[in-house]
């Protein structure tokens, strides 16, 4: 089986994904990297919402990644510092892919025979043209209990709301936002001391990792099994606005 990962560039989390993803599955023929949140276009609107102390944090880390990043060309490291490392680690080919419902892109796609798609933050909507390229389809990963959360930063909107838990889904894609039947799920508790960091590397990294691995695997021996949404229990969230940034504070959590 053939695997497509459709992603975009980070430093704080997708890396390790997939580092793991790459070490236990040897089917994956291409990294596509699309255009993401690391732009300098939303630096304001980051600053806004983390406020100054966690987004100077967060500059602070992402900056050490890009020095290990360039390290790593030279000399060897245990772990990626972005996604490009990643694949480059693994031999997988690697390609900047502006836009992912292009028509050349899309047969190239099919030219390469790809069965499946793994989206892990792909920051575009799959629209059916694409979607209908692949014989197994595409899969998604989203750090939430869906059908609730749907939508952006499920890990900042659960801390802001108060909730309890959380977890990790994955699940098909349709060209709905995190609305295809769900193949795997799994709950992690919120702890009193969680940031929106903690909390997605507990649930999208710490669990999300090992479950994106046993669902593709399924996938590929034919033992996968979907289970519809129940789409009355649907509630999604976008970015936060000054409102939402203020309940998250009102509740003690920080981002980082």
């Amino acid at each position: 089986m053939n695997i497509l990962i459709l992603t975009q560039e980070d430093a704080l989390y997708i890396p390790t994904m997939i580092d793991h993803i790459l070490v236990n599955i040897d089917t994956v023929i291409g990294v596509g990297i699309l255009p993401g949140e690391m732009r300098q276009g939303n630096l304001r609107r980051y600053w806004d919402m983390m406020g100054p102390r966690d987004f100077t944090v967060v500059c602070g880390i992402l900056i050490w990644h890009k020095v290990m990043d360039i390290v790593s060309h030279a000399v060897p490291t245990r772990r990626s510092y972005s996604v490009r490392q990643a694949a480059r680690r693994a031999g997988v080919p690697v390609e900047t892919v502006p836009k992912v419902n292009n028509r050349d892109y899309v047969a190239s796609v099919k030219d390469r025979n790809v069965d499946l798609i793994v989206s892990i933050a792909c920051p575009q909507i799959l629209r059916k043209r694409l979607l209908a390229v692949p014989k197994h389809g595409a899969i998604n990963i989203h750090g939430g209990l869906l059908p609730r959360y749907q939508g952006l930063l499920p890990s900042f909107w659960v801390l802001a709301k108060g909730e309890k838990e959380t977890g990790v889904t994955i699940h098909y894609v349709d060209e709905k936002i995190d609305h295809g039947e769900i193949l795997a799920q799994q709950k992690i508790e919120i702890r009193d001391d969680d940031t929106v960091h903690s909390l997605v590397h507990r649930s999208k990294i710490g669990v999300g990792k090992h479950l994106m691995v046993e669902v593709i695997r399924n996938i590929e021996t034919g033992r996968a099994e979907a289970t519809q949404m129940d789409h009355n229990a649907n509630t999604y969230f976008s970015y936060p606005d000054a409102e939402a940034i203020q309940e998250f504070r009102s509740r003690k959590r920080r981002f980082i």
